[in-house]
């Protein structure tokens, strides 16, 4: 007996690169998934880090990629409006990982080892690196495949609320 695979795999490969067409679009990926140099990525972190003190607001690092089904997915339910408005009580920054090549030490960090892949954090002194500032809450998600996490509008909403209202989980 012989077995076809190709053709499966590359329907496989294929909606690994798409997201759910049910959800409507946002406009303006190339804004969300914006490619930095460590340097970049720290200074962003800075500035989200004072600009969340000032505001006090918890930071959120959204470890994702443009390729990934579950990154796209996630970033379609951050515009729907419950969790829309969750995501005004927090400032964020998106670590675009590449292939999880890009910005390894925080992968390492974070133990990040799937994307999407979300940390919420809670900094006192934005003289320290982002590694250091209290963990309020960390968890993958994959809306699409269906493997981790929450998946839904309103569970991504419920775990930001909960990761706001709860203490560090791991201190500097």
């Amino acid at each position: 007996m012989r077995f076809r695979t190709w053709p499966t795999l590359g329907l496989l490969l294929l909606g690994c690169t798409r997201s759910n067409p049910a959800l409507p679009q946002p406009e303006h990926p190339e804004r969300y998934w914006i490619e930095r140099t460590d340097a970049e990525l720290e200074a962003a972190l800075s500035t989200a880090c004072t600009t969340a003190q000032s505001q006090s607001k918890p930071v959120l690092l959204v470890f994702s990629a443009p390729w990934c089904i579950d990154c796209r997915q996630v970033w379609a339910l951050e515009h729907q409006p419950a969790l829309a408005e969750e995501r005004t009580h927090w400032e964020e920054v998106v670590v675009h990982v590449g292939r999880l090549d890009r910005h390894r030490s925080l992968l390492d960090a974070f133990g990040v080892r799937a994307i999407a892949h979300w940390v919420a954090l809670a900094p006192r002194d934005c003289s320290r690196t982002v590694t250091d500032w209290p963990v309020l809450r960390a968890s993958t998600f994959e809306p699409a495949t269906g493997w981790f996490g929450a998946k839904t509008e309103t569970e991504l909403r419920d775990w930001l609320f909960e990761a706001r209202q709860n203490g560090p989980t791991r201190a500097p």
